[in-house]
């Protein structure tokens, strides 16, 4: 039987469930549009605000410091209210963080506007795979998670080919960010709003419980703990280089332009791990699979240092391809552990995130303060990857249920 906004039958047996993975997905598309819209015009969002690098650097790295503070808070919000109310509120929140970003005015404005995507962007992290956990079963969860990942980085790709060849000549200005991308994002609300439905189960059991209580809890665990160390790592991995590849590409002798091309196809072939590798990585097989990760990501991490020309390119993408199904790949582990489920993913979720984005500020920061010592990118990527090889030490300690 079905309610309006609930859904009290078997997700598995539910099609409706995959409506909702594309209006994850939408939310997620949104999500990696906006939070690369000020990285492709900087040079004339500087001139255009008087601003420094400092300090457009510090702008670039305020969400994520943010998103460290509101995750955990945000994820226990997630499993106390609805899917439909969490989410839509947090894809309103990232959408007025984009109207903002085009009014900004002065450093101070243009800083509230990008910190503010880091109340809205964990709503969205959280949330989709909350998503999976409710509605989807056994090995479905893995498509699924590969399928809503792809957002971000499809988001972000269109971001970094339109931003300045099509949104400034069409707007005039860089502003212009907020109009268009904006649009986008508004009728993604509208969609969610129509369309989604919930299939929350025992939410009253999540109410009872504080969220003090349910921290402890889930602390006590020992895969979540071990699953927050390898999120704080991946994600040192995966920002730092990805905010560093279109350096690396100038270092090996690119241009401008062909280093951000060849920036955006290497986040796009992201997309064939995120499509294939969570799918395959079935129940009993995850730690398997994440040693192969780690053990690829090292070697083209090593290449990237290494080579040039072709052999270069062959590496960028391939480490794109292994890298990007890290996240979703610890996500179904953290959900199908003992002890989390459906029922606490949105406040383990918020762990996961606020563990995460440690080393998403980290890597960009520790690669740059190299880079600064030492002139190039090369020791950087040096201890990357033997940095990123050594994690398989601590896959042996996790239990798959």
């Amino acid at each position: 039987m079905i309610r309006q906004n609930n859904i009290n039958i078997i997700p598995k047996e539910n099609s409706f469930r995959w409506v909702m993975l594309a209006l994850v997905w939408l939310l997620y598309f949104s999500f990696g549009i906006t939070s690369v819209t000020i990285a492709p015009l900087v040079v004339p969002i500087i001139n255009d605000l008087n601003i420094s690098y400092t300090q457009m650097g510090f702008i670039l790295g305020a969400w994520q410091l943010v998103y460290i503070i509101t995750s955990y808070p945000l994820g226990i919000v997630i499993d106390k209210l609805s899917i439909r109310k969490s989410l839509g509120v947090g894809i309103l929140l990232i959408w007025f963080s984009l109207i903002f970003r085009g009014m900004a005015v002065d450093f101070l404005t243009l800083l509230f506007a990008v910190g503010l995507f880091g109340f809205g962007g964990p709503i969205i992290s959280i949330g989709a795979p909350k998503v999976v956990s409710v509605w989807f079963k056994g090995n479905e969860r893995g498509l699924a998670a590969g399928i809503y990942s792809t957002g971000p980085s499809i988001g972000a790709a269109v971001a970094l080919a339109t931003a300045a060849p099509i949104v400034v000549p069409l707007s005039g200005t860089w502003r212009g960010i907020s109009l268009i991308y904006g649009i986008v994002v508004f009728i993604t609300i509208l969609m969610w709003w129509m369309f989604a439905k919930n299939a929350d189960k025992d939410l009253n059991q999540v109410k009872r419980v504080s969220a003090f209580e349910t921290f402890w809890t889930l602390l006590s665990i020992r895969n979540v703990r071990i699953i927050m160390v390898l999120a704080i790592s991946t994600f040192l991995l995966n920002h730092g280089l990805n905010n560093w590849i279109p350096t690396l590409l100038q270092e090996k002798g690119m241009s401008l332009s062909e280093g951000g091309v060849w920036a955006a196809i290497s986040m796009l072939s992201g997309v064939i791990g995120l499509m294939i590798i969570p799918s395959i990585a079935r129940k009993g097989y995850r730690i398997i699979t994440l040693a192969g990760i780690f053990i690829v990501a090292s070697s083209t991490t090593f290449g990237l240092l290494l080579f040039t020309d072709n052999p270069l390119y062959l590496s960028l993408i391939i480490s794109n391809i292994v890298r990007a199904p890290m996240m979703p790949v610890l996500t179904l582990i953290l959900m199908e552990t003992k002890g989390v489920g459906a029922i606490r993913m949105g406040a383990a979720g918020g762990l996961f995130f606020a563990a995460a984005e440690i080393g998403g500020f980290s890597g960009p920061f520790i690669l740059g303060v190299v880079r600064d010592i030492t002139g190039n990118m090369d020791l950087g990527l040096l201890i990357l990857g033997v940095f990123i090889v050594l994690l398989i030490i601590l896959l042996p300690i996790i239990k798959e249920n």
